[in-house]
C-alpha cells in the first residue's frame, strides 16, 4: 500500500480546529492561561529538595547584596570556593517565596512554563496548521514534563524558546539572526547552565546556511559567524566571566554524576513520552511521509542522544526539537510561512484576569505539608537543638531540606561544590560499606544521621554499636551516635 502524503490537498491537512479560528495572540493568551492553571495545581513541581536550598541561596544573595564566593551552607565544604551559577533564578525564587511562600514559588514556575508554552505555540503556528501545531506543543510539553519542577531550568525555558525560535525564523527567511536576541542569552547564562546548547545552535544553523543552493558563503559566514561570536561574548556577561561560560563543561566532566538521579540515562522499563516520540519519529521517517534536511536531522539526533544519556535532557529534546523542526516539517508537509500576526484581541485581557484569579485561588488553598518542607521540619523538630548543631550524615536527597531548616548538611545536590572524590567516598559509605562508613563518621565527628526510612544504611545503623534510633516518622529515620550525647540532650 502506498503511503499517504499529507499535502494541502489532503483532508487531514485541512482539518480545522477551534484554534484555527483564533488570531495568533488569542491562541497564545489562551494557551498561557490553561498551562498556568494546570501547572499551578501540580504540587509535584515541589518534589525536588533542590528548590529549598535554591530559595535559601536567593535569600542569602538578597541579604548580603552579593553572590557567595564560598559555600555558606554545608559543614563539610564551607571553606571551598563556590559560585552560584544560577544566581538570578535563585534570587527570583527567593522573591517569589517572600511574596507568597511556596505557593509564590509555584506561581513563578507556572508563569514561566505557561509563557514557554505560548511562545512555542506561536512559533509552531507560523509553519503548521492548528491541529499539527497543537500536537507539536503537546509532544514538546510531554517530553518536558519529567523536568517540570520549581527549579532554575524552568525559569530559563522562556529564554530558550525566544532564542531557538529566533534562530529558526532567521533560517526560514534566509537572513542573519537578529542581535536583539542577545539579551535573551545574557539572561539565560545567569539563569541556568542549559545556555550552552544555545551557543551551539548558531554554529549548526550557520553550517546549514552555508550549504543552501546559491548561498553567498562569504556573506553567510560573516552573518552567522558574527552572530555566533557575539552570542559567546554575551555569555561572558555573568559574575564569573569565563568560569561561568565553562561551568557546563566542568559539570559534564564529573564522573560521579552517573549515580545522581537526574543525570542517569532514561529508564525505559516503563512507558515514557520519550519512547513514544522516538517511535513516532521512526514511523514517520521510515514511511517516507516526513523528511528532514541533513543538518536538522543531525540536530535531532544530537538532542535524542542527550535525552538518552541524561533524563534531565528530555526537556531540551521536547522544547528545542519542536522549535527547530517546525519549519522543515511544515515545508515537508507542504505548508509555508503563515500570514503576519493579527491585532491583539480582548482574549488577552480575559486570559490575564483568569490568570490572576487562579493565582489567588492557589495562594488561598494550603499546600500539603510534604510539598512545602513542613513535614520534614516536623520530623526535624524531634531532634534536640543541641544535636542539630552537631555534624550530621544525611541522605543526599535531604540536603536541601536541611539547609532550608538552618541545619548545615554533610552533603547536598551541589555536585560541582563537593567534587568527584568526596561524592565517591559518600557513596561508598552509604552504599553501605561499613568500614567506609566508620572511617567517614570518625573523620567528620558525625553525631547523628538522617536518612529515608528505606535507605540501605538504615538497617546497618540499627545494628551498629554505639548508634541507636532516635525517631522515625513520615518515612524519615533519625539515628544518634550515643558517644555525642551530653546531659541527655538527645533523649527521645
Amino acid at each position: 500500500m502506498r503511503p499517504i502524503a499529507l499535502t494541502p490537498a489532503h483532508p487531514a491537512w485541512n482539518l480545522r480546529l477551534p484554534i484555527d479560528r483564533l488570531d495568533r495572540w488569542a491562541a497564545e493568551a489562551l494557551t498561557f492561561a490553561l498551562v498556568f492553571a494546570a501547572v499551578l495545581f501540580l504540587p509535584q513541581i515541589l518534589n525536588d529538595g533542590d528548590t529549598l536550598w535554591q530559595i535559601r541561596t536567593g535569600e542569602w544573595i538578597l541579604g548580603h547584596g552579593t553572590i557567595p564566593v564560598t559555600d555558606p551552607f554545608s559543614f563539610t565544604a564551607g571553606d571551598r570556593p563556590w559560585f552560584a551559577h544560577e544566581w538570578l533564578a535563585e534570587t527570583l525564587m527567593a522573591l517569589a517565596y517572600a511574596a507568597g511562600g511556596m505557593a509564590g514559588v509555584m506561581g513563578l514556575a507556572a508563569a514561566s512554563s505557561a509563557l514557554t508554552a505560548a511562545l512555542v505555540l506561536r512559533h509552531l503556528r507560523q509553519f503548521l496548521p492548528g491541529l499539527y501545531a497543537v500536537l507539536g506543543l503537546v509532544v514538546a510539553l510531554a517530553n518536558a514534563a519529567p523536568s517540570l519542577l520549581a527549579r532554575p531550568h524552568v525559569l530559563a525555558w522562556p529564554c530558550l524558546a525566544i532564542w531557538c525560535a529566533g534562530l529558526a525564523i532567521a533560517r526560514s527567511r534566509r537572513t542573519a539572526p537578529s542581535f536583539w536576541l542577545l539579551p535573551a542569552m545574557v539572561l539565560w547564562v545567569n539563569l541556568h547552565g542549559s545556555f550552552m546548547l544555545g551557543l551551539l545552535l548558531p554554529v549548526a544553523f550557520g553550517v546549514e546556511a552555508l550549504f543552501d543552493p546559491g548561498a553567498d558563503r562569504r556573506q553567510v559566514t560573516r552573518d552567522w559567524g558574527g552572530f555566533a561570536l557575539a552570542a559567546w561574548g554575551a555569555a561572558l556577561l555573568n559574575p564569573e566571566f569565563l568560569g561561568g561560560l565553562l561551568f557546563p563543561f566542568q559539570m559534564l566532566g564529573m564522573k560521579s554524576l552517573a549515580w545522581i538521579g537526574e543525570w542517569r540515562p532514561t529508564d525505559f522499563s516503563r512507558p515514557q513520552p520519550l519512547e513514544l516520540m522516538i517511535l513516532a519519529g521512526l514511523a514517520l521517517g521510515l514511511s517516507g511521509r516526513v523528511t528532514l534536511p541533513p543538518m536538522r536531522l543531525l540536530m535531532l539526533l544530537g538532542l535524542i542522544h542527550g535525552a538518552l544519556s541524561h533524563v534531565r535532557n528530555e526537556q531540551l529534546l521536547g522544547l528545542v526539537g519542536a522549535l527547530v523542526l517546525a519549519e522543515p516539517l511544515g515545508r515537508s508537509l507542504g505548508r509555508g510561512m503563515a500570514r503576519p500576526l493579527t491585532a491583539i484581541r480582548p482574549w488577552m485581557a480575559g486570559a490575564l484576569a483568569c490568570t490572576i484569579l487562579v493565582l489567588g485561588f492557589r495562594c488561598a488553598i494550603p499546600l500539603p505539608p510534604e510539598r512545602t518542607g513542613a513535614a520534614f521540619a516536623a520530623v526535624l523538630a524531634r531532634v534536640p537543638d543541641s544535636l542539630r548543631s552537631q555534624p550530621v550524615l544525611n541522605d543526599y536527597a535531604f540536603g536541601g531540606a536541611l539547609i532550608f531548616q538552618g541545619v548545615r548538611p554533610f552533603i547536598d545536590s551541589r555536585a560541582d561544590l563537593y567534587g568527584d572524590a568526596f561524592l565517591s567516598r559518600y557513596r561508598a559509605a552509604t552504599a553501605p560499606d561499613l568500614e567506609a562508613f566508620r572511617r567517614l563518621a570518625q573523620e567528620y565527628g558525625i553525631a547523628w544521621s538522617i536518612f529515608a526510612e528505606d535507605h540501605p544504611i538504615v538497617p546497618i545503623l540499627n545494628r551498629e554499636p554505639g548508634w541507636r534510633l532516635l525517631t522515625i516518622a513520615d518515612g524519615v529515620a533519625v539515628h544518634v551516635f550515643e558517644a555525642h550525647i551530653r546531659d541527655g540532650a538527645a533523649a527521645p
